[in-house]
């Protein structure tokens, strides 16, 4: 009898790990590993000669591997993602910026196929921090980056960013001058980089 009650034990805590682990980890990673980017239909395509969904130069031109590398190695998932959820989900659509470019009409939720040209997404799971998908539409200069970065409450005094003085040296000359490190210009190439808006072909 015992043994009988220890084995239905044993099978409900099996389920109980073993199906979300299937539905929500294997089956969707198995979908999207033969995910296919979509051409675009006749007169359809962006300019830049872009003919498919997702392009890499569409929205990666110019990112840096290391500066992702960085990117994760600093911790920024922790308080920034990079999904915009459905508006039934949150209200990322409404915050000005964040989902694309709304004057040209290429303001939208994140799709799957959006992060199928990265080897590692850095999704995050928190927004104590600005989401980060579109972040190279709204500042859209190094100088602006780097002054994010390294002196974040000179551009917002509420804001609870830290400052990355690690990754940058002081000037030789005495003038107060930050010079970035090879590791602030690479982050600064990825976060550049991040313009997830690209036009998702018709009817798809």
């Amino acid at each position: 009898m015992k043994s009988d009650t220890f084995l239905k034990l044993i099978g409900g805590l099996a389920l109980a790990f073993v199906l979300p682990w299937l539905f929500l980890v294997l089956i969707p990673f198995v979908s999207a590993s033969n995910a296919e980017a979509i051409p675009y239909g006749e007169e359809e395509a962006p300019d830049g000669g872009v003919v498919a969904y997702p392009d890499p130069t569409f929205y990666r031109e110019g990112s840096s591997d290391y500066g992702r590398q960085i990117y994760a190695a600093e911790g920024c998932s922790y308080c920034h993602t990079q999904v915009i959820r459905p508006t039934y989900a949150g209200a990322d659509m409404w915050r000005p910026g964040w989902g694309g470019r709304e004057s040209e009409g290429l303001a939208r939720e994140t799709q799957p196929l959006d992060y199928s040209l990265e080897e590692v997404a850095p999704l995050g799971y928190q927004r104590i921090g600005q989401d980060l998908s579109n972040v190279g539409h709204r500042i859209t200069t190094r100088e602006l980056m780097h002054q994010h970065l390294s002196e974040p409450k000179t551009l917002d005094p509420d804001s609870g960013m830290p400052a990355y003085l690690h990754l940058y040296k002081k000037s030789p000359y005495g003038d107060n001058r930050l010079i970035p490190t090879p590791k602030a210009e690479a982050l600064v190439d990825y976060l550049l980089s991040l313009k997830k808006d690209q036009p998702i072909p018709a009817g798809k």
